[in-house]
Protein backbone atom coordinates (compact mmCIF):
# COMPACT_ATOMS: atom_id res chain seq x y z
CA UNK A 1 0.00 0.00 0.00
CA UNK A 2 1.16 3.35 -0.22
CA UNK A 3 1.61 5.17 2.30
CA UNK A 4 1.73 8.69 1.16
CA UNK A 5 -1.82 8.06 -0.42
CA UNK A 6 -3.86 6.02 1.78
CA UNK A 7 -7.08 6.31 0.47
CA UNK A 8 -6.01 4.67 -3.06
CA UNK A 9 -7.10 8.47 -4.88
CA UNK A 10 -6.34 9.04 -8.37
CA UNK A 11 -3.30 11.58 -8.73
CA UNK A 12 -3.20 14.49 -12.10
CA UNK A 13 0.33 13.70 -12.22
CA UNK A 14 0.04 9.90 -12.24
CA UNK A 15 -2.96 10.31 -15.05
CA UNK A 16 -1.59 13.16 -17.24
CA UNK A 17 1.39 14.23 -19.16
CA UNK A 18 1.30 17.73 -20.00
CA UNK A 19 4.82 17.65 -22.22
CA UNK A 20 4.51 19.03 -25.29
CA UNK A 21 1.54 21.22 -24.99
CA UNK A 22 1.44 25.08 -25.60
CA UNK A 23 0.06 25.75 -22.09
CA UNK A 24 -0.67 29.74 -23.11
CA UNK A 25 -3.13 28.71 -25.21
CA UNK A 26 -6.75 29.08 -23.32
CA UNK A 27 -7.44 25.90 -24.67
CA UNK A 28 -4.99 24.13 -23.16
CA UNK A 29 -5.03 26.11 -19.97
CA UNK A 30 -8.99 25.58 -19.78
CA UNK A 31 -8.38 21.43 -20.53
CA UNK A 32 -5.81 21.13 -18.10
CA UNK A 33 -8.44 23.32 -15.14
CA UNK A 34 -10.81 20.74 -16.76
CA UNK A 35 -8.69 17.39 -16.32
CA UNK A 36 -7.69 18.58 -12.81
CA UNK A 37 -11.76 18.66 -12.25
CA UNK A 38 -12.25 15.34 -13.81
CA UNK A 39 -9.63 13.81 -11.24
CA UNK A 40 -11.64 14.87 -8.09
CA UNK A 41 -14.55 14.16 -9.84
CA UNK A 42 -13.21 10.66 -10.48
CA UNK A 43 -12.03 10.36 -6.50
CA UNK A 44 -15.58 12.05 -4.61
CA UNK A 45 -17.36 9.13 -7.49
CA UNK A 46 -14.88 6.41 -5.76
CA UNK A 47 -15.50 7.83 -2.34
CA UNK A 48 -19.33 7.45 -2.73
CA UNK A 49 -19.06 4.04 -4.68
CA UNK A 50 -16.89 2.83 -1.66
CA UNK A 51 -20.09 3.86 0.90
CA UNK A 52 -22.64 2.08 -1.21
CA UNK A 53 -24.03 -1.20 0.01
CA UNK A 54 -22.66 -4.65 -1.54
CA UNK A 55 -25.84 -6.05 -3.33
CA UNK A 56 -26.20 -6.45 -6.78
CA UNK A 57 -28.13 -3.07 -7.66
CA UNK A 58 -25.78 -0.90 -6.03
CA UNK A 59 -23.11 -3.17 -7.72
CA UNK A 60 -25.00 -1.52 -10.96
CA UNK A 61 -24.55 1.87 -9.52
CA UNK A 62 -21.21 1.56 -9.04
CA UNK A 63 -20.03 0.23 -12.46
CA UNK A 64 -22.11 2.59 -14.31
CA UNK A 65 -20.25 5.94 -12.02
CA UNK A 66 -17.13 4.65 -12.64
CA UNK A 67 -17.64 3.79 -16.18
CA UNK A 68 -18.67 7.25 -16.29
CA UNK A 69 -16.12 9.18 -14.22
CA UNK A 70 -13.57 7.08 -15.74
CA UNK A 71 -14.34 7.98 -19.52
CA UNK A 72 -14.71 11.82 -18.84
CA UNK A 73 -11.18 11.60 -17.86
CA UNK A 74 -10.01 9.27 -20.45
CA UNK A 75 -11.86 11.82 -23.26
CA UNK A 76 -10.26 14.76 -21.77
CA UNK A 77 -6.82 13.89 -22.03
CA UNK A 78 -7.38 12.34 -25.73
CA UNK A 79 -9.10 16.09 -26.85
CA UNK A 80 -6.61 17.79 -25.49
CA UNK A 81 -3.93 15.87 -27.60
CA UNK A 82 -6.00 16.98 -30.65
CA UNK A 83 -5.95 19.86 -32.58
CA UNK A 84 -8.75 19.70 -35.05
CA UNK A 85 -12.09 21.74 -34.34
CA UNK A 86 -14.76 18.35 -35.09
CA UNK A 87 -12.46 15.88 -32.82
CA UNK A 88 -12.31 18.21 -30.32
CA UNK A 89 -15.78 18.50 -30.39
CA UNK A 90 -16.63 14.72 -30.95
CA UNK A 91 -15.27 13.94 -27.93
CA UNK A 92 -16.74 17.15 -26.25
CA UNK A 93 -20.33 15.33 -26.76
CA UNK A 94 -19.03 12.10 -25.28
CA UNK A 95 -17.76 14.30 -22.13
CA UNK A 96 -20.67 15.76 -21.88
CA UNK A 97 -22.94 12.60 -22.47
CA UNK A 98 -21.21 10.93 -19.75
CA UNK A 99 -20.85 13.90 -16.60
CA UNK A 100 -24.69 14.17 -17.27
CA UNK A 101 -25.04 10.29 -17.06
CA UNK A 102 -23.17 10.12 -13.74
CA UNK A 103 -24.93 13.49 -12.41
CA UNK A 104 -28.15 11.27 -12.53
CA UNK A 105 -26.43 8.42 -10.96
CA UNK A 106 -26.78 10.53 -8.15
CA UNK A 107 -30.53 9.78 -8.01
CA UNK A 108 -29.92 6.34 -7.96
CA UNK A 109 -27.49 6.61 -5.02
CA UNK A 110 -30.22 8.90 -3.19
CA UNK A 111 -33.55 6.91 -3.95
CA UNK A 112 -32.28 3.67 -4.34
CA UNK A 113 -29.00 2.89 -2.11
CA UNK A 114 -30.06 5.96 0.71
CA UNK A 115 -27.04 7.60 0.33
CA UNK A 116 -26.72 10.58 2.90
CA UNK A 117 -27.95 13.89 0.66
CA UNK A 118 -24.37 15.53 1.67
CA UNK A 119 -22.23 13.51 -0.37
CA UNK A 120 -24.55 13.74 -3.02
CA UNK A 121 -23.95 17.58 -2.97
CA UNK A 122 -20.48 16.65 -3.01
CA UNK A 123 -20.44 15.27 -6.15
CA UNK A 124 -22.99 17.45 -7.55
CA UNK A 125 -20.98 21.00 -6.87
CA UNK A 126 -18.00 19.08 -8.45
CA UNK A 127 -20.22 18.64 -11.60
CA UNK A 128 -21.47 22.21 -11.42
CA UNK A 129 -17.62 23.36 -11.11
CA UNK A 130 -16.83 21.40 -13.81
CA UNK A 131 -19.71 22.11 -16.44
CA UNK A 132 -18.41 26.10 -16.00
CA UNK A 133 -14.81 25.19 -16.75
CA UNK A 134 -16.33 22.97 -19.87
CA UNK A 135 -17.93 25.65 -21.26
CA UNK A 136 -15.04 27.63 -21.27
CA UNK A 137 -12.95 25.33 -22.69
CA UNK A 138 -15.37 24.49 -25.83
CA UNK A 139 -15.64 28.51 -26.35
CA UNK A 140 -11.72 28.02 -26.71
CA UNK A 141 -11.78 25.40 -28.92
CA UNK A 142 -10.60 26.76 -32.88
CA UNK A 143 -13.36 26.54 -35.36
CA UNK A 144 -11.37 27.60 -37.66
CA UNK A 145 -8.42 24.34 -37.55
CA UNK A 146 -10.04 21.77 -38.79
CA UNK A 147 -10.67 18.62 -40.96
CA UNK A 148 -13.56 17.85 -43.13
CA UNK A 149 -15.70 15.39 -41.49
CA UNK A 150 -17.68 13.45 -43.34
CA UNK A 151 -20.41 13.39 -41.59
CA UNK A 152 -20.88 17.14 -41.26
CA UNK A 153 -21.27 17.11 -37.48
CA UNK A 154 -19.48 19.77 -36.70
CA UNK A 155 -18.46 21.78 -39.61
CA UNK A 156 -19.80 24.98 -40.95
CA UNK A 157 -22.11 23.47 -43.81
CA UNK A 158 -21.13 26.32 -46.25
CA UNK A 159 -17.19 24.49 -46.37
CA UNK A 160 -18.60 21.44 -47.22
CA UNK A 161 -17.09 20.20 -50.60
CA UNK A 162 -18.85 20.74 -53.88
CA UNK A 163 -19.33 17.34 -54.97
CA UNK A 164 -21.39 16.69 -51.53
CA UNK A 165 -24.83 17.30 -52.92
CA UNK A 166 -27.23 18.35 -50.14
CA UNK A 167 -30.33 16.02 -49.42
CA UNK A 168 -32.76 16.77 -51.39
CA UNK A 169 -36.64 15.16 -49.34
CA UNK A 170 -38.38 15.02 -52.72
CA UNK A 171 -35.83 13.50 -54.87
CA UNK A 172 -35.26 10.70 -52.23
CA UNK A 173 -38.96 9.30 -52.81
CA UNK A 174 -38.98 9.72 -56.33
CA UNK A 175 -37.63 6.56 -57.67
CA UNK A 176 -39.63 4.60 -54.39
CA UNK A 177 -42.16 2.66 -55.68
CA UNK A 178 -44.40 1.14 -52.71
CA UNK A 179 -45.99 -1.35 -54.74
CA UNK A 180 -43.17 -3.29 -55.75
CA UNK A 181 -42.45 -4.33 -52.24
Amino acid sequence: MDHENIGGFFSYEDMHDDTGQENWKPVNQFGKALYKKSVDILNVTQTICDMLPDDDHAQDTKGFMMQNALLVSAKIAGARSMEYYSLQMESAVIIKVNICQLREQTWACLSFHNMEQQYVDVLRNEIEAFRKIFVDWVKAFDKSHDLPDEWHLFNDPTTFPEDDEPFNPDAFFEDFDPDEE
